[in-house]
């Protein structure tokens, strides 16, 4: 096999074991359930942890929670965010004990992944384990790599606008109110996508890396329409030659910080 090394995302066991424990309902029973409860919620935003809906299994004095990492370190404290950090300190004066992380196995549904380095430009953009993605790769990048600029920053703004962005896409594709959320994220200057420029201003001026806007294209026209329009803010040619609409970007704009892609719906030309 050489050199070649095989990449994925990590299974663990988050273990909480109760060393204080009285009685099962009491008030210290309920704060060990509900601060871990909240430590994984808190894991969950900043991409420490993926997939969402996890399980907190408790088994006598243990509470067992399976999640999945991006790193073998993603766990790390100095991934975490302050409010995490002060979390888990709350549970270990709780139940007397320190949380201890046990690596499980690999991800099976993702064999071949590693957290993006180097990334010349940065693409915003929901629908992944993470809203913020490398423009050379588009893979995702753990909203916790943004630590490394400032151990001191709060990411959750960016948490909270994928978790609205996720809505409005779940609202297009259900029918009901499919035009409403087809604009909403079409426009560029919807309430979400000014947010979202908002928040990409953000991550560049933190970063020093350009990060763009990803805005999703459904329109229903030709290709020659599709092809020769505009960047929406400057009204200038953004179109990268040589894309179709099986590539993720298809559009760029270095001045207005958008990138977009080719419309699926476009008819051929007669």
């Amino acid at each position: 096999m050489g050199n070649h090394k095989v990449r994925n995302m990590y299974a663990f066991d988050i273990i909480i074991p109760n060393n204080r424990f009285q009685e099962k309902h009491d008030k210290q029973y309920e704060n060990w359930i509900h601060l871990a409860y909240s430590y994984v919620y808190q894991l969950d935003r900043t991409r420490q942890i993926v997939k969402q809906d996890h399980t907190v299994i408790v088994d006598d004095l243990t509470l067992r929670i399976p999640v999945i990492c991006p790193e073998l370190d993603s766990l790390a404290l100095k991934n975490h965010s302050s409010f995490c950090r002060k979390t888990r300190e709350e549970i270990e004066e709780n139940v007397g004990a320190k949380i201890k992380i046990v690596q499980v196995g690999i991800d099976a549904d993702n064999p071949d992944y590693k957290v993006p380095t180097n990334s010349s430009f940065f693409v915003l953009r929901t629908g992944w384990e993470s809203p913020l993605l490398c423009g050379d790769t588009h893979r995702p990048i753990p909203l916790y790599k943004l630590f490394a600029y400032d151990p001191k920053a709060d990411f959750d703004d960016i948490h909270f606008w994928a978790l609205d962005y996720e809505r409005l896409h779940g609202l297009w594709v259900s029918g009901v109110y499919e035009d409403f959320a087809e604009a909403e994220l079409q426009n560029h200057d919807s309430k979400i996508n000014h947010q979202g420029r908002l928040l990409c201003r953000k991550i560049e001026k933190l970063t020093g890396i350009p990060t763009f806007l990803f805005l999703p294209n459904f329109r229903n026209w030709t290709e020659v329409d599709d092809k020769n329009r505009k960047c929406p803010i400057t009204q200038k040619d953004w179109r990268i030659e040589g894309k179709t609409a099986e590539n993720f970007i298809a559009f760029k704009c270095d001045e207005s910080r958008l990138v977009s892609e080719l419309s699926m719906n476009a008819a051929p030309a007669k």
